[in-house]
C-alpha cells in the first residue's frame, strides 16, 4: 500500500535520517522507509518542551520497527527567544533542533535527513517549516502531495497508532511571557491529568497562575470533575472552555 511516489522518493534519497517525534506523522515516515527498503535511522531531539512521554513514544516507534534511535539534547531554555517566548520562537527552535539533527546525521554517513510534513502545512501557519526549507530537510509527504487524510490512512492500514496532535508546551503561554520549566512541567501535568478521561485535542492554556482548560465541548464535564487535580498543581484560576 506504498503510494509509488513515496517509495521511490525514499528510495532516492537514502540513506536518510527521520526526525523522529511522538507523534503519527513522522512515525509513518518511518514504516514508509522500511516498507520502501531504504537504509534509515531514527533520530529525537529532547528540548524539555515537549509533552512528557514523546521521546518515549519515538523510541517504541522505532525499535517495533527494527530502527536504530538516538535521543539528542537541546537545551532551549538557554536560548533567548525560545526563554521570553519571543514571537520567532517557533522558527528558532525548530532551526537548533533540526541543526542537531544534521550533525549527527552528518557525521554518521546519512545522505539526508527527513521530517514528517505533509501537504497541508503551509509554510505561513507554521514558521517551523520555513527553517527546514532553509537547512534542505527534505519532506517526502510533501513532496508526494499527501495530506493528513493520507497519512492516517497509512497509520490504520500498517497498524500504527493515530494519536492527537500535540503541540509544543511554550504555545500554552502567552507570547512574551517567560517560559521556565516550572511552568511546563505544572501545564504538562494538567493536561497528563485531563487526557486520563478525555480523549481527542486537549491544552491548558496558561497567563502567571490563571490557566484556561480547553478540551471538547462533549467533554467538559468530565473536566470539571478534574479541577480539583488540577488546581492542586497551584494554579490560582481556572476556567474551561470549548477546545
Amino acid at each position: 500500500m506504498l503510494p509509488d511516489c513515496l517509495r521511490t522518493y525514499l528510495a532516492d534519497h537514502a540513506p536518510l535520517v527521520v526526525a523522529l517525534s511522538g507523534g503519527t506523522d513522522s512515525a509513518v515516515l518511518l514504516a514508509a522507509t522500511v516498507r520502501a527498503g531504504a537504509p534509515a535511522a531514527a533520530v529525537t531531539v529532547e528540548t524539555g518542551l515537549a509533552p512528557s512521554g514523546e521521546a518515549a513514544l519515538a523510541a517504541k516507534t522505532a525499535a517495533a520497527l527494527g530502527i536504530g534511535h538516538t535521543l539528542l539534547h537541546v537545551d532551549m531554555f538557554a536560548v533567548d527567544a525560545v526563554r521570553f517566548n519571543a514571537r520567532d520562537r517557533c522558527y528558532v527552535c525548530k532551526r537548533l533542533m533540526m541543526e542537531a539533527v544534521i550533525g549527527w546525521a552528518r557525521a554518521h554517513g546519512y545522505a539526508f535527513v527527513a521530517d514528517g510534513t505533509h501537504a497541508g502545512d503551509e509554510p505561513g501557519d507554521r514558521p517551523g517549516v520555513r527553517a527546514l526549507q532553509e537547512l534542505g530537510v527534505v519532506s517526502p509527504f510533501a513532496v508526494c502531495g499527501m495530506g493528513k487524510e493520507e497519512i492516517v490512512d497509512l497509520a490504520l492500514a500498517w497498524g500504527l497508532p493515530v494519536r492527537p496532535s500535540s503541540s509544543c508546551l511554550a504555545t500554552r503561554l502567552p507570547e512574551g511571557e517567560e517560559v521556565t520549566p516550572a511552568t511546563l512541567l505544572k501545564v504538562d501535568a494538567a493536561e497528563v491529568i485531563l487526557r486520563e478521561k478525555i480523549s481527542g485535542r486537549v491544552r491548558v492554556r496558561v497567563t502567571g497562575e490563571t490557566a484556561r482548560i480547553e478540551v471538547p465541548k462533549e467533554f467538559e464535564k468530565e473536566a470539571h470533575a478534574l479541577l480539583p487535580r488540577i488546581r492542586a498543581l497551584g494554579f490560582d484560576e481556572i476556567s474551561i472552555g470549548d477546545g
